[in-house]
C-alpha cells in the first residue's frame, strides 16, 4: 500500500526562501506543502489547524522565537517532526538547537535537493544534522571554556544582554530580577570567564555568539 505524501509546513519571515521552498516541495511525489507563516505566533496557530507531519523552522522568528514555538509544539504534538533552518552557525546558536529536542538542522545555504532529501530522512523517523552543525559542536561546545560548561542559564542571559549596551536596569526588568543581583552576575561572569574589562567581555560573547539579544 502506498504511503501517504508527508504534509509539510514552513514557518520563515524571509518570503523568497519560503517561497522558493516551498515550489521545491510542490514538485515532489511524496511532500505536500500544507501551509506557510512568516513570524512564530502565526506559525503556531497554523500548525494548531493542520497539524502537519512535518515542520520547517526558522531559529529567528518575530513575535515568537522559533525554538520556543518549538518546545510548544513538541508538547502540544511530540509526533510532529521539526527540522530548525537558520542563516547563523555561532555556537550559542548551535547550542540552544542542540538542547531543543528537534529532529534536524539546516543552514539556509544548504542546497535545496540537500534539504529535501533532509526533509524525508527526519519525516521517515531519521535525523539530520548539517556537516557545519556536528563541526561546531565538536571543536567549540566540547572545549573546557565553553560558554555552556561555565555559565548558567541565568548568567547566560544577562551576559547576552550586557554585551549588547544595556544597564543594569533594563536588564533586571527584562529578567524580573533585582538590580543588586544583576550586578552580582556580572561580577560572577567576570570572575567564571576570567576576563577583567569590558572589552574583553565583548570580545568572548562575540566570539561564542553571546552579543546578540
Amino acid at each position: 500500500m502506498a504511503m501517504s505524501p508527508v504534509r509539510v509546513v514552513i514557518v520563515d519571515d524571509h518570503e523568497l526562501l519560503a517561497e522558493s521552498l516551498g515550489m521545491w516541495i510542490a514538485r515532489q511525489p511524496d511532500l505536500i506543502l500544507a501551509g506557510r507563516a512568516a513570524d512564530g505566533e502565526a506559525g503556531w496557530e497554523l500548525c494548531l489547524a493542520v497539524q502537519p507531519d512535518l515542520a520547517l523552522v526558522d531559529v529567528d522568528l518575530p513575535k515568537l522565537d522559533g525554538l520556543e514555538l518549538v518546545k510548544r509544539l513538541l508538547e502540544k504534538f511530540p509526533a510532529m517532526r521539526l527540522i530548525t533552518m537558520t542563516g547563523r552557525i555561532d555556537p550559542y546558536t548551535i547550542w540552544r538547537v542542540s538542547q531543543s529536542g528537534v529532529h534536524g538542522y539546516t543552514e539556509k545555504t544548504l542546497r535545496p535537493d540537500v534539504l529535501v532529501d533532509a526533509m524525508r530522512l527526519v519525516a521517515s523517523g531519521g535525523t539530520y544534522f548539517s556537516p557545519v552543525f556536528e563541526k561546531v559542536k565538536l571543536e567549540w561546545l566540547s572545549q573546557p571554556e565553553a560558554f555552556q560548561k561555565i555559565l548558567s542559564d541565568r548568567e547566560q542571559e544577562v551576559l547576552r544582554r550586557v554585551v549588547s549596551g544595556w544597564d543594569d536596569e533594563r536588564v533586571a526588568k527584562e529578567l524580573g530580577i533585582s538590580v543588586a543581583t544583576v550586578s552580582v552576575h556580572r561580577k560572577n561572569i567576570r570572575s567564571k570567564l576570567e576576563l577583567h574589562n569590558d572589552r574583553e567581555l565583548v570580545g568572548y560573547a562575540r566570539a561564542w555568539g553571546l552579543d546578540k539579544v
